[in-house]
């Protein structure tokens, strides 16, 4: 076979592949959502606005890269060749151990963890009294069970404890959960832990808080179905989907939550939400929110606990719920501390500051 006939064939089958590619996506219905990224994706922009706004060209490209023919195909081949061939050890900041995702957060913000303090300390000034027995805790990320002498570098988890007990108001006692989780505490794929494992802290935290007493319902665990979690999307990678899983019991059955943004009351675990939801982690407490409160309608008590929280706080929460008449959940995330005080009523209520070190490392997203 000549060069020339060489040249033709090779140019006809990529304007083939090229234009069959361009007619099959033009054909396949747009995906509205990607399952994997947990996100929307770009559909066919309107011509006229995008003319108007000056847009159309990013518009176009942003769409045709969302909804190319076999996206997540081609997501975990480029991951494949980068892991596997490339040896690079790690895409997107992530990498696996067997069947664990991880995500690197390195160096230590010092800055960060005190600035968290300080808005910790700030809260306490101006809220909170003797009258409020106040505490907090620091959740670790998956990455501190990884073995030291590992080759991918972790935060110094010590540093965080010491620069929080040097900075934090001296009349909020800390409460060392480290010990009582482990690497299985925590999805494969996914940053937070599984309620199912961290029996041993809320048994820590409730004996510290001298709540345990009021805690003697056994609880009844629940499969909710497949979860495929933030790393998976963000790695690329074919995984088997962790399982989720949710504790109950009548306490919690029969409690109310209210969601202060929406205005409306919604189960403790709300698996209509979690459904059609792309997280599927939204079925504690319907998902990440400012401001949510936990009414206990079978309470023997008139106790009320304020968690100040991130996300890990939604699956910890309900484990609390017989203790209390009432649990707020705060996200200053979303809600700016100087508004609290709008909503909830500061006397004699049990407080936790509950945070993780990847927000504590990262604390410029709290308000």
């Amino acid at each position: 076979m000549s060069e020339r006939i060489k040249d033709v064939v090779v140019t006809v089958l990529f304007l083939v592949i090229i234009f069959g590619v361009f007619i099959i996506s033009t054909i396949v219905k747009d995906k509205e959502v990607s399952t994997a990224e947990r996100r929307k994706l770009n559909q066919f922009p309107n011509i006229s606005e995008s003319l108007m706004s000056g847009n159309l060209t990013d518009d176009m490209e942003n769409y045709a890269m969302d909804q190319f023919l076999a996206r997540d195909n081609m997501r975990s081949i480029k991951t494949f060749v980068k892991l596997n061939v490339l040896l690079q050890k790690e895409n997107n900041g992530l990498f696996t151990i067997e069947d664990k995702i991880f995500k690197l957060e390195y160096p230590l913000n010092e800055s960060s963890v005190t600035g968290i303090s300080n808005k910790i300390n700030n809260i306490y000034d101006t809220y909170l009294t003797e009258n409020n027995n106040v505490y907090y805790t620091i959740v670790p990320d998956k990455n501190y069970f990884l073995e030291d002498k590992g080759e991918y570098i972790k935060l110094d988890y010590q540093k965080i404890e010491d620069l929080m007990r040097q900075t934090i108001n001296s009349n909020i006692e800390y409460i060392d959960i480290f010990d009582t989780l482990a690497l299985d505490s925590y999805y494969n794929t996914d940053t937070h832990w599984k309620q199912e494992s961290i029996m041993n802290v809320a048994d820590k935290i409730s004996t510290q808080m001298n709540f345990r007493d009021r805690i003697t319902t056994e609880f009844e665990l629940k499969e909710y179905g497949e979860f495929y979690g933030a790393y998976y999307g963000q790695l690329g990678k074919n995984m088997t989907p962790d399982t989720i899983n949710y504790l109950t019991n009548e306490v919690i059955d029969s409690a109310v939550t209210f969601n202060y943004e929406t205005q409306k009351e919604a189960k403790v675990y709300n698996t209509q939400k979690a459904d059609t939801a792309m997280d599927k982690y939204d079925i504690y407490l319907s998902g990440a929110t400012a401001l949510i409160e936990i009414r206990n309608e079978k309470a023997t008590t008139d106790k009320e606990l304020i968690i100040f929280r991130d996300s890990f706080g939604s699956s910890i929460a309900p484990l609390f719920t017989e203790a209390y008449s009432k649990i707020y959940l705060v996200d200053t995330r979303y809600i700016a501390p100087t508004l609290i005080s709008n909503y909830i009523e500061f006397n004699n209520q049990d407080v936790l500051f509950l945070y993780s070190t990847l927000i504590i490392n990262n604390s410029g997203s709290l308000k």
